[in-house]
């Protein structure tokens, strides 16, 4: 049984210490926060649990295993730093770090103290996610041309970092793991309506070697909260939705195949316009957090390297950084610096191939025709 210090139980914080525990494989060891009166809540949920407001009593208990993190961003790099070198394995949420920088000294000091270092990129073990790459994966799509995220809500208001790091990070992630590769530039353009200091609206578009480029919209000041991404391929298109938690992904047979002579009045466009209908495949749902805890306690087991490891902390926090030059240079075209990163591919963790395994076979399961045209 893997024992737990959790740091921050504010709004995640909860959940994590939840999915510990129902894994079956963890508890909860030590609870810490600033505020007495979240730790005088929690401890009555996890009344086995030690509580305190000094971090140094996780980091000195050695028989803490590892630490999960969930507290401001600002705070990623100097709590993790600490973890690591009281040889505590690490899950911290994301983003990393505010720097690629402080990152990069993370990731060698995991290696150095040979602990697992994971960052919470919950979309990563999410099955719905897993499903529009699979679709990407085997060419249902065609080639890719785009890719759109929008991620809005009204509030909540981060004092500490703005709408890319809060909010376009889920998206930068994504988009890497659809991809599995890193994008090449960006350019951003970001408004600061409610406080001077952090911008609550942000556009960026991200670039890929591929050609293949990844708008993101991120803001906190919009009426509806909007969790989407559609990609357009040269055959079909898909919009995955994850607030429709009965159909989250849709699949549109439609696309445009232009004659050799462009048509030159609208119903030569008509008949151009190819569209066969919508469908929505059966996917199995899961908890994604629980399932990244799983893998988080099966990667220290295994010593596996994580699918959301140091180097995928590192290429969002990159991707960040390089839009954030972007936004204070009038939105100037900006290269994203992937030579920090090690060519790996993680090794799946046994259960991490069970999910996949599942997809697929619900997938076919439920509409053999769709994956295999």
């Amino acid at each position: 049984m893997f024992k737990i210090g959790l740091i921050g139980i504010g709004y995640w914080g909860p959940n994590l210490a939840r999915s510990f525990e129902l894994t079956g494989k963890a508890t909860i060891r030590w609870l810490c926060d600033l505020d007495r009166s979240k730790l005088n809540k929690m401890s009555g949920k996890y009344p086995h649990a030690k509580v305190t407001t000094n971090v140094d009593y996780l980091f000195q208990d050695t028989e803490v295993d590892a630490v999960a993190i969930s507290t401001p961003s600002s705070t990623h790099f100097a709590l993790t730093q600490a973890a690591l070198k009281a040889s505590k394995h690490v899950l911290v949420e994301k983003p990393l770090t505010l720097n690629s920088k402080q990152a990069i000294q993370l990731i060698h000091l995991a290696k150095k103290k040979q602990k697992i270092l994971m960052v919470g990129h919950v979309f990563e073990y999410n099955f719905t996610i897993r499903a529009l790459k699979k679709l990407i994966r085997t060419g249902e799509l065609g080639d890719i041309y785009y890719l759109h995220f929008e991620r809005t809500n009204l509030g909540p208001v981060r004092t500490d970092v703005n709408a890319l790091w809060d909010l376009a990070s889920h998206d930068v992630s994504i988009m890497c793991y659809l991809m599995d590769n890193n994008p090449i530039n960006v350019t951003a353009r970001g408004q600061s309506f409610l406080n001077s200091d952090l911008e609550d609206t942000v556009f960026a578009t991200f670039t890929f070697s591929s050609g293949v480029i990844a708008h993101v919209y991120s803001s906190w000041l919009n009426p509806r909260k909007v969790r989407k991404i559609t990609a357009v391929g040269s055959k079909k298109m898909a919009i995955w939705n994850d607030l429709d938690l009965e159909n989250p992904i849709k699949i549109y047979d439609k696309r445009v195949e232009w004659p050799v002579d462009l048509p030159d009045t609208f119903h030569a466009y008509k008949t151009a316009v190819v569209d066969g209908g919508v469908y929505i495949p059966s996917i199995k749902h899961n908890q994604p957090l629980l399932a990244e805890c799983e893998h988080f306690l099966e990667c220290i087991e295994q010593n596996y390297q994580p699918q959301s490891d140091g180097y995928s902390g590192l290429r969002v926090v990159s991707a960040l950084e390089a839009a954030s030059i972007s936004m204070k240079n009038q939105s100037k075209i900006t290269p994203i610096k992937n030579d920090k990163f090690e060519l790996h591919k993680p090794r799946q963790c046994n259960k991490d191939q069970e999910y996949l395994d599942d997809f697929i076979n619900v997938v076919q399961a439920h509409s053999p025709s769709l994956l295999n045209r």
